[in-house]
């Protein structure tokens, strides 16, 4: 049977009857598209070999196809180290003739099968579990006899294999494998990994995931950082975890610290050409403070908006906003409204004490707040800021805005400068910016000097709602000023050098806050480290006599480490760091560009090395993923020409949609940001994950690279593949590796030809270092590997 060339072919056609059909369930083939638009539903592959046929889901449609995988569901329980994962498979025959599958699915290393079915199969069913070694020369006959090297990516798994079954023209069915795995416990902490495809292919199979994580002992830190998760704690020994965007491709990857109670966790990953240096990301949790505990008492001065363009439901919302942070707040705190137009109004000059009869006044001065004027953006925020704080109080503002400043001072810069200067007591000012009629980089940098968070309300949503969720998360300050640090176990060494740490300054923590740092590290002592964040000022929130008040002014939160545990299972950590250190040099450059500074050459050059080496493209450096730009002139001079002609345009856009795209696009490509929990308020996009009083990790940026345009619209680049160690561009018909960077202009060192002896040889070499996907791709891939330029010819 010979095999098809077709691109896009209708899935409508029938297979002949008795051919065998591998159901490759849960596993992506690394086939990239460079189209921009999703695959239908329909679009599982088909590889044809002599005597079998393949179906892989999550993969463009090929000739033939009559059965395809139509849902993976997966529930897993972690009780301490041991894993225990359901995985339910459901495949569908659309054709006319009774065709023959079987189950291949990779798993990871140790795992043993405890129960293997299919339902409406009269015939008792098999399952056979294939360790490493004999798994990859299973992977190896498969990839031989297909042609297609696909599975490559997932040589060094286990591998679970069903008997052969059939699926009748028009029927489901469901296969239902579980299997257990020991999880290695390091330093109270385990990691829980599902294999999956780093294939770029939209999932045309619809993934669900529920976990249940158990420990014996207090539990800490539970993060993911390949994909958002959702989380419900039950107790403080048992929470439940739910991942509501699985259709981005890549291993879902999961860590939890069981059973030491511990609050913080740090990763290490080794500098591959300095092994005494490398990248290290820091992951704590805030104690978690019951209302009923003593707290730091919070100072909020919430200032309104009321300007004509503030009239309809967007007043209504503020209004209803404002009132719900009065009635959240404790008694014996402190609040202070303001509302503003041409000019500036308050319902009080200083804060005033919450108690019932407070409440009811201040709530009903907000009720008679009206939409109606212009714009004294500039004399309400120094309004919030020039009064002394309360003593012994967190001070914070949250600022409404929904349009440009028009009346007083209205340059970016000087209401920045003045807001600076007036914010003697350091308030925290929350910026909510209602519409895209807002200066986006001006909201951004209030924000960032008071080290508060800015957010925005897009057009169609509720400003009630967005105001409320940051709200939520100000509640219960447990670390104000937190600085974050490291120094040797044994106090008669030197600690470890910490450089390009992101983010630079960390914002306060309330309880049950995360807190992720990212950076660079060098010289670990020899007797071990402890990573740690600390408050600058006070801990506080459970009642402690002075004594203990007194002890507390040590570090906290803290992560020991050593040299052993840097690791190249770890590599995420460098791309993440990268990530982070792109996004604040390219906010860096545009809040500075407020008065037409053009970028500064250094700073952009460091954003093209990295977004190059990473594969991290935004909407300045998209282009570079462009197949018609070789990688020779993006690693060039040229690349960075453009970057600086790209950023001078859009910097030029501080409003607008134009404006805001860029104020989300650095929100969503934090990587600080993407690992930390918010309060989840409601099931607003359907995806199941609603759970009260649960958290939800933000999305970020993690696994895909997409972007906001100027006009909100979201984009997709797909000519770039991101494994777990190394970055595939897709230039001129050729798949490139980022590492030959201007080299890649050069003629090969060696080629090598697909299912040749020095083929597997290339493959066991590269599965040693990890970067065995990277053979996975179709056509040629050009890539340095120890130093040499070579050319694979891997079948079209």
């Amino acid at each position: 049977m010979t095999r098809s060339n077709t691109r896009r072919p209708t899935p409508a056609m029938i297979i002949t009857s008795g051919v065998t059909l591998m159901m490759l369930a849960g596993t992506t083939l690394a086939q990239n598209q460079t189209a921009t638009v999703p695959v239908s539903s329909a679009d599982p592959v088909i590889r044809e070999a002599p005597g079998i046929n393949f179906i892989l889901p999550q993969r463009p449609s090929r000739p033939g196809v009559i059965t395809w995988v139509k849902a993976v569901d997966v529930d897993v329980r972690i009780t301490d180290t041991l894993a225990t994962t359901e995985m339910k498979v459901t495949v569908e025959n659309h054709g006319s003739s009774t065709t023959q599958a079987q189950l291949v699915l990779p798993v990871p290393a140790g795992a043993t099968i405890r129960t293997f079915g299919i339902d409406g199969i009269g015939e008792e069913p098999t399952a056979q579990l294939l360790p490493r070694e004999e798994a990859t020369r299973r992977y190896h006959e498969i990839v031989r006899s297909m042609v297609d090297p696909g599975l490559l990516e997932f040589v060094g798994s286990a591998l679970i294999q069903s008997s052969v079954f059939p699926v009748n023209p028009g029927e489901s069915r469901t296969m239902t494998i579980v299997y257990e795995q020991s999880l290695d416990a390091h330093k109270g902490r385990v990691e829980y990994v599902l294999p999956r495809s780093a294939s770029l292919a939209s999932s045309a199979v619809q993934w669900s995931i529920d976990i249940e994580v158990e420990s014996s002992g207090a539990m800490g830190p539970v993060f993911s950082p390949s994909h958002p998760i959702v989380t419900k704690p039950v107790t403080d020994r048992l929470m439940r975890v739910g991942v509501p965007m699985l259709s981005e491709p890549g291993p879902f990857r999961m860590y939890a610290m069981l059973g030491s109670g511990q609050e913080a966790t740090a990763l290490l990953y080794p500098d591959a050409d300095d092994p005494d240096s490398g990248y290290f990301m820091f992951v704590a949790d805030a104690p978690t403070i019951d209302k009923t505990q003593q707290q730091i008492k919070r100072e909020i001065t919430i200032v309104i908006d009321r300007s004509g363009s503030m009239g309809g439901e967007k007043i209504i919302q503020a209004r209803e906003s404002a009132k719900q942070i009065v009635q959240g707040m404790a008694m014996g705190e402190f609040v202070r409204v303001i509302d503003y137009a041409g000019d500036v109004r308050s319902f009080s000059d200083q804060p005033v004490e919450l108690t019932p009869d407070s409440i009811k006044q201040v709530v009903a001065y907000i009720e008679n707040i009206q939409a109606r004027g212009g714009t004294n953006l500039h004399g309400a925020l120094v309004e919030a800021l020039r009064s002394d704080a309360t003593p012994d109080t967190l001070p914070m503002v949250l600022f409404l805005t929904d349009g440009l400043a028009t009346v007083g001072v209205t340059g970016e810069s000087a209401i920045r400068k003045d807001a600076q200067a007036s914010n003697a007591s350091g308030k925290r000012v929350f910026t909510f910016g209602v519409g895209y009629d807002v200066n986006a980089p001006l909201l951004d940098g209030i924000a960032m000097d008071t080290k508060a968070e800015s957010t925005f309300v897009l057009p169609n949503e509720d400003v009630e709602i967005k105001v409320g969720q940051v709200f939520d998360k100000l509640d219960g300050p447990v670390m104000i000023d937190p600085a974050f640090g490291a120094h040797a176990s044994d106090s008669s060494q030197a600690g470890p050098t910490l450089f390009e740490v992101e983010p630079r300054e960390l914002g306060d923590l309330f309880s049950g806050s995360r807190v992720v740092v990212l950076g660079r590290y060098s010289e670990l002592p020899d007797g071990g480290s402890n990573f740690w964040v600390g408050p600058n000022r006070l801990f506080c929130g459970t009642g402690m006599t002075p004594e203990q008040m007194e002890s507390m002014n040590k570090p906290r939160l803290e992560a020991a480490v050593d040299a052993s545990d840097a690791t190249i299972k770890h590599a995420f950590v460098a791309r993440l760091w990268a990530q982070q250190r792109i996004n604040a040099l390219i906010n860096e450059i545009r809040l500075a560009s407020a008065d037409g500074t053009p970028p500064n050459k250094e700073l952009v050059d460091e954003i093209v090395r990295l977004s190059l080496e990473h594969g991290i493209m935004s909407e300045y450096t998209a282009f570079l993923a462009d197949e018609s730009m070789d990688l020779a002139r993006a690693s060039s001079f040229t690349g960075t020409v453009q970057v600086v002609d790209g950023m001078i345009d859009s910097n030029r856009d501080r409003s607008g949609a134009a404006g805001v795209s860029q104020a989300e696009n650095r929100k969503n490509q934090d990587s600080s940001m993407a690992m930390k929990v918010v309060q989840e308020q409601a099931d607003q996009d359907g995806d199941g994950y609603a759970y009260t009083g649960g958290q939800v990790q933000s999305t970020g940026n993690i696994t895909s690279n997409t972007y906001y345009d100027s006009s909100m619209r979201q984009v997709r680049v797909q000519t770039v593949q991101r494994g777990l160690q190394g970055t595939l561009y897709r230039k001129n018909g050729q798949w490139v590796d980022a590492q030959l960077g201007e080299s890649a202009a050069e003629e090969p060192q060696q080629t090598i030809e697909f299912d040749t002896e020095s083929y597997w040889a290339l493959v066991d070499d590269l599965t040693k270092q990890d970067r065995q996907w990277v053979l996975s791709n179709r056509g040629e891939i050009y890539l340095m590997n120890r130093g040499q330029r070579v050319l694979v010819k891997n079948p079209q």
